[in-house]
C-alpha cells in the first residue's frame, strides 16, 4: 500500500487506528457495535465523541484511503486536519466492549 504524503508522518498507533477502524467500519454488526461502545455512559471519551467529532469520524470511516487527500482538505477547510480527526477516533476498551 503507498501511503499519502500526509499519512507518512503518521504513528503507527494512528495509521493503525485509521486502518482497522476502516475495516471494522465496513461491516454494519462491528459499526453498530463500535458507535454502542463509544456512546456508552462508561467510555471515558463518550461526551467528546458525542458531542464533537462524531460527525468527522465518522466521515473519516467511511470514507475509502484513496480520498484521504480530498478529506484532509475539506478537514482544513473546517478547522481541523486529517490527522486530527484520526486521533480522535475513540480507542475500545476491552471491559466493556
Amino acid at each position: 500500500m503507498i501511503l499519502s504524503e500526509k499519512l507518512r508522518y503518521l504513528s503507527y498507533q494512528d495509521h493503525a487506528r485509521l486502518q482497522y477502524g476502516r475495516l471494522l467500519w465496513k461491516n454494519p454488526k462491528m459499526k453498530e457495535r463500535l458507535l454502542g461502545h463509544w456512546l456508552d455512559l462508561r467510555h471515558p471519551y463518550r461526551d467528546r465523541f458525542q458531542e464533537t467529532y462524531r460527525p468527522w469520524v465518522e466521515r473519516l470511516l467511511s470514507s475509502d484511503s484513496s480520498s484521504d487527500e480530498t478529506l484532509d482538505q475539506e478537514f482544513m477547510k473546517e478547522g481541523e486536519s486529517l490527522r486530527s480527526i484520526i486521533k480522535e477516533i475513540p480507542p475500545v476498551f476491552g471491559a466493556f466492549y
